[in-house]
């Protein structure tokens, strides 16, 4: 290939709804290029009766061919090394896959393409601040009585009733096969103490499903709908390939669940909507504040999944680490400062 550029005559619009189009040609060149060696792979695969496996003459194995599929192939394939130079050269970074349209392929002619691909959409932050306090002024003293206590213990003594029926005592020995406790109080003393954690988990699990939905409604946020889709399209693989496991059909999923698909797939996007806009949200509120996860823990739970996950992407898994252990700094900033 004498002249080397991937692309031409590029278009990049500006973001509308956190969606850039852009617009652009390959050389008519490239695209040869690209045909040629899709030509030539076919050849050497090319089982025709009479010849050995790519052998055959090329003639005979162009009659087999349909020229157009030869053609889309080479422009993919010309697209696909285009496609990350065009990202960089624009200082662009995607959060979507591209759509990509081919709006004229030809034989002898440049490839004119079409993408549309999402990027990080801008958020208008309300007073955050505010918002955290007065989530932050509903959290409640968390309690154990010695009710609930002896609820637990009827349960446990319950199932643990013996074939005649009747139930165990609560005695130290009792207690001792259970779990490592000294004695009977030192037992009541550690149920409490566990049922009060409990509750303090889902108080503050609360808070934040609380906190995170005034965030979301008083936020100013268009998310891009091409980034929805995509997560709308891989929940759907992911709900297809466990009920294959459990050999479910999804019409008999959808009447266990006692929804229609269109009930439950409006739930689902509503759901990745949500989660997307608090991803969004508390990243710019940790901008704004200069809130960074800590660099010794990032390498501590990436050295922690390089022992587990051997199938892990490094990159991939320290981005989502960073983002990860950043949240909680911020969700912590928020429910512990005071203003």
């Amino acid at each position: 290939m004498e002249d080397k550029k991937l692309y031409t005559n590029l278009k990049v619009g500006k973001p509308k709804d956190s969606v850039i189009e852009i617009e652009g040609e390959i050389p008519t060149n490239i695209i040869e290029f690209h045909r040629q060696e899709v030509l030539d792979e076919v050849k050497q695969e090319a089982e025709i009766p009479g010849f050995r496996k790519g052998n055959a003459p090329e003639e005979m194995v162009l009659k087999q061919l349909d020229m157009n599929h030869v053609l889309e192939d080479a422009a993919e394939e010309a697209l696909s090394i285009a496609y990350p130079a065009i990202l960089d050269d624009n200082h662009i970074v995607p959060i979507s896959s591209p759509r990509v349209t081919f709006v004229k392929l030809a034989l002898g002619s440049p490839l004119e393409f079409k993408i549309s691909i999402a990027v990080e959409p801008e958020v208008d932050l309300p007073n955050y601040k505010k918002i955290a306090k007065a989530v932050k002024d509903t959290k409640k003293q968390a309690e154990a009585t010695d009710e609930e206590v002896e609820e637990i213990i009827k349960q446990l003594l319950t199932m643990r009733q013996g074939e005649d029926g009747k139930l165990p005592e609560l005695t130290d020995d009792f207690v001792k096969t259970i779990g490592k406790f000294e004695n009977v109080v030192d037992f009541k003393e550690k149920l409490k103490t566990n049922i009060k954690a409990e509750k303090e988990m889902e108080s503050a699990r609360m808070r934040y499903e609380e906190l995170a939905k005034k965030l979301a409604d008083e936020s100013k946020i268009k998310l891009p709908s091409l980034l929805v889709e995509d997560e709308m399209y891989a929940a759907h693989g992911r709900l297809h390939r466990e009920l294959e496991k459990r050999k479910m059909s999804e019409e008999d999923y959808f009447k266990l669940i006692k929804k229609t698909e269109e009930e439950y797939m409006k739930e689902r996007k509503e759901a990745i909507e949500r989660q997307f806009k608090t991803k969004f949200i508390l990243k710019a509120i940790a901008t704004k504040e200069g809130i960074k996860a800590d660099e010794k823990e990032v390498e501590k739970e990436v050295e922690h999944a390089a022992t587990h996950y051997t199938d892990t992407n490094p990159e991939a898994f320290r981005s989502y680490i960073e983002e990860m252990l950043t949240n909680e700094k911020t969700l912590k900033f928020l429910e512990e400062a005071s203003w």
